[in-house]
């Protein structure tokens, strides 16, 4: 059974006589992910009928990934480490609203949606497949000013404890195998770190997010800040990484020393009370001895 096969059987559409149409749709996409559809499609024939589908009511999204998600599972649980990588990426749709004949002048319209995948890797950065997606809107008006007094299940940032579920259940489902969470930035949620310990010990799947605050953490003598707790931590090694050319930094090797520590986070503020602390395992890595005039 090809690739293209094995994604859609396992779909359930309400009409099952679409599936050969979505099988040719993956097919002719797949062959050449960026074209556009007429040029990916083979006639204009096959083109609109690729349009009708897309434009189908009674065809969803959750639906056309389905069989593609239960196919990725079944990879996942013949590896020994999996790794979740879930982020938020941008669509924009962006037309013309004026007609022709108007000289230089140009008004458009703007919309934006936000997709937040989750995608399965080995470590060695072999692609299973997509699990799940979180697709929506922003309102029109702005609502930042609002986030300090809304409960964590209404915020944007609710999607990264969402895809972490979402590791938790394929952990279950696969026990054999390491199943580990990653996010970036946007994902360092004290609210996640509670989930993940408040999870089921079947559904624990581990996690790896790169840190963006400097958080409280509970030492002694006194309590101090996570960066500084983890400069004094063990060392468990150094690692080698490219650094790409950028404004006011060349391209070169950085020797990183790589230190790790368990920590545990003071209580997180939030409007009405207190989070609980929380305890984790950090990793520090940081390069000792960078170039003159380079940071490192």
């Amino acid at each position: 059974m090809s690739w293209v096969a094995n994604a859609v059987a396992g779909c359930r559409l309400k009409d099952q006589r679409l599936k050969p149409r979505l099988e040719r749709i993956l097919e002719r996409l797949s062959a050449k992910p960026t074209a556009r559809i007429p040029a990916a499609c083979q006639g204009w024939g096959e083109t609109q009928a690729t349009y009708r589908f897309l434009s189908n009511e009674r065809v969803e999204a959750e639906e056309i990934l389905e069989g593609h998600s239960q196919a990725t599972i079944k990879r996942i649980a013949a590896e020994p480490v999996a790794l979740l990588v879930q982020d938020t990426t941008f669509l924009e749709y962006i037309k013309d609203v004026v007609g022709k004949g108007v000289g230089t002048l140009r008004e458009t319209s703007r919309e934006e949606h936000l997709l937040h995948p989750s995608v399965a890797f080995t470590p060695g950065r072999v692609n299973l497949g997509v699990l799940t997606h979180q697709f929506w809107q922003r309102p029109e008006e702005p609502v930042g000013h609002l986030r300090a007094q809304r409960p964590i299940a209404e915020k944007e940032s609710y999607r990264w404890l969402l895809g972490y579920g979402v590791a938790g259940e394929v952990q279950r489902r696969c026990p054999e195998t390491l199943v580990v969470s990653v996010a970036d930035r946007a994902g360092d949620i004290h609210e996640w770190f509670l989930a993940a310990a408040q999870r089921a010990a079947e559904e624990q799947a581990a996690f790896v997010i790169r840190a963006t605050c400097n958080r409280r953490v509970a030492a002694q003598p006194q309590d101090t800040y996570l960066w500084e707790a983890l400069r004094e931590a063990p060392v468990l090694g150094q690692t080698t990484v490219e650094v790409a050319e950028q404004a006011g930094r060349t391209a070169r090797q950085a020797r990183l020393t790589v230190r790790t520590g368990a920590v545990t986070f003071n209580r997180g503020r939030r409007r009405g009370g207190h989070l609980p602390p929380v305890r984790v395992q950090a990793v520090y890595a940081k390069e000792d001895s960078p170039p003159p005039g380079e940071d490192p």
